[in-house]
């Protein structure tokens, strides 16, 4: 940064501005991208202040001066925001992925695979690097996930990215469950439940995808009554990620029907992240050798998600490498985002 919170080189190469005002204003190289069912904000992460400044200055982009107004949109998928570092000359970045929630302006840190992908975007095409690379090493700082991005393209702007999360003895633990089994009561039947802490707090029930909101409710108060027994500590204002699920077993590969709710609104599609996380729990629960594992597919409200799992073949098959799947992205706008209340 330069004087006055300005970015230092980061503008160069683009267009000049339309006003000479323009020329002297608070500003940040930005890009939105759809990826997926998601619309996220990427901005190198040098260009906004650390901490609770940093995190008003992204409310403020987002939502607006009074919260109904900015780059941000209706649901919780339209106010994503990823923070990018890109290490110079090297194919290789770290991003902090932020959730905004819109009703009442909290930020929270979490894991977004899809945020991901616009960071690559941003790294590839923001400025700063003058080389088309084949793949993209990424870390989410968020959740320390380790990332391998490849686009799908050529030598043109990407219209999809293969999104790989590497797994370590970390992400083997989780898939294991963060507590033991849960049970919640609604209306005389018991409901089970699994938490599992990879990235988000996810809540994997083998019922109907199509919850009603008193056993959503009953879900949530209960898995996060159980993560909290076993030490986990979320920030203010967390809330669990219910993923109810059935098992289709007349298909050809294993496929799974089911759907996400955050904060009582229903995903209009799937996570990325959740669909790698929910096949990679069920694939470790296949104890047969014979049942196939690696290839998943996992049917949504609004489609499908082809997800692939990688293991180690030295240790016969056992040890989970890397779960996968591609996302359709849509670079929708590039430029200066105005911070002009910077400069007051």
């Amino acid at each position: 940064m330069t004087g006055a919170g300005k970015p230092s080189g980061a503008l160069e190469g683009l267009p000049p501005s339309f006003h000479s005002l323009l020329d002297e204003a608070d500003a940040a190289t930005y890009m939105l991208v759809r990826s997926g069912t998601s619309r996220i904000l990427a901005v190198y992460g040098d260009q906004v202040r650390r901490g609770k400044a940093g995190e008003a200055e992204l409310l403020r982009l987002l939502l607006g001066r009074d919260g109904r107004g900015g780059l941000g949109g209706p649901t919780l998928q339209d106010n994503k925001v990823a923070l990018v570092w890109h290490e110079d000359g090297l194919a290789r970045l770290r991003f902090r992925f932020l959730q905004v929630i819109p009703s009442n302006g909290t930020v929270l840190p979490m894991e977004c695979s899809n945020s991901a992908s616009a960071a690559a975007m941003l790294a590839q095409f923001g400025g700063r690097h003058r080389v088309l690379e084949p793949c993209w090493h990424a870390e989410n700082v968020s959740t320390r996930q380790r990332i391998e991005l490849r686009p799908f393209g050529g030598d043109r702007i990407p219209e999809a990215y293969q999104v790989r999360f590497l797994a370590s003895d970390r992400t083997r633990r989780a898939l294991a469950g963060l507590a033991g089994p849960g049970v919640v009561r609604v209306r005389g039947r018991q409901v089970a439940f699994q938490p599992v802490l990879l990235g988000n707090l996810f809540l994997f029930s083998e019922i109907d995808p199509n919850l009603d909101a008193e056993t959503l409710d009953a879900l949530v108060g209960a898995g996060m009554e159980a993560a909290r027994a076993v030490g986990f500590q979320p920030p203010p204002g967390y809330h669990p990620k219910v993923i109810p699920y059935r098992l289709l077993d007349s298909e050809a590969v294993p496929t799974v029907l089911t759907a996400s709710f955050y904060l009582g609104e229903r995903h209009r599609s799937f996570p990325g992240s959740a669909a790698m996380a929910l096949c990679a729990y069920l694939a470790q629960r296949r104890s047969a050798p014979d049942q196939a594992r690696d290839h998943w597919q996992v049917r949504h409200p609004s489609g499908q998600i082809d997800v692939r799992l990688g293991f180690d073949p030295s240790r016969g098959g056992a040890l989970l490498r890397w779960t996968e799947f591609v996302t359709p992205v849509s670079l929708l706008a590039w430029g200066r985002v105005a911070m002009p209340w910077r400069d007051r």
